[in-house]
């Protein structure tokens, strides 16, 4: 029997047409805070956190790092450098590495992984783009999950917001009560939610997945989602069967 590491496990972390040359977005990549840059036709993705001090790269200048003249991001309070191919640091104060994800793309989605040895930058040629037919759902409409009304939502949104789970309470983000209302026009959805706490450690995470769930639908060309806080969260948000499984009466 092969036993599976959870370093084959590939992640959908971004949408081939949502980066530009030059574009940087923040991922989590195997539960790690990550940044997916574009160069070019190139894509590196690489660990958020400057080894020097463990701070954040994510405003960090990319810079010529090195004598090949290859692509490094600069760490922006110390000024260490790393380079993006291979995580290597190039400068003091930084004397270790950084992670980097092995990068690919499946259909319309960038996907990741840990890095197991050598990796080499990821180039993506894009392919002719399709045009998508424009379809408006109705805003008044209501999808009832158990004791919950969302509004506009309908059951294929449900479904898509159903594989996100809050990884704190391992419980999805519909039945918890985050989910206050869909909206979509077009190939565009828009998504009114909140999380548990404003400080949730999660919450990043839980809004990428949230996004990228619905813009794997046929007919969702982007998804964004708006947090808010009011109203504020609550357990009495839940449906019964999330109170069930937190033992909640």
């Amino acid at each position: 029997i092969r036993n599976f590491s959870f370093m084959e496990i590939w992640e959908e972390i971004a949408r081939v047409n949502e980066l530009a040359s030059g574009d940087r977005l923040s991922v989590y990549v195997d539960d790690t805070p990550a940044i997916l840059f574009k160069l070019d036709d190139t894509y590196y993705c690489v660990e958020d956190a400057c080894t020097h001090d463990n701070e954040p790269l994510t405003e960090g200048e990319l810079c010529k790092g090195d004598i090949t003249g290859l692509p490094a991001i600069e760490c922006p309070r110390h000024g260490a450098r790393f380079d993006l191919r291979t995580g290597q640091a190039l400068c003091m104060p930084a004397t270790e590495g950084i992670k980097v994800f092995e990068l690919r793309v499946v259909g319309d989605f960038i996907q990741a992984k840990p890095a197991t040895g050598n990796i080499t930058p990821f180039k993506h040629i894009p392919s002719a783009s399709i045009e998508s037919v424009e379809k408006t759902i109705p805003h008044d409409l209501a999808a009832s999950i158990g004791d919950l009304q969302i509004p506009g939502a309908l059951q294929k949104h449900i479904d898509a917001l159903k594989t996100v789970i809050d990884p704190e309470l391992m419980i999805n983000i519909v039945d918890l009560g985050l989910v206050y209302g869909v909206t979509q026009t077009g190939g565009k959805v828009d998504v009114e939610m909140t999380l548990t706490s404003p400080a949730c450690p999660a919450g990043p995470q839980i809004i990428q997945q949230a996004r990228l769930s619905l813009e794997r639908l046929a007919d969702v060309d982007q998804a964004e989602i708006k947090l808010t806080m009011t109203p504020p969260w609550g357990p009495e948000r839940m449906t019964d069967d999330a109170r069930d499984q937190l033992g909640i009466f």
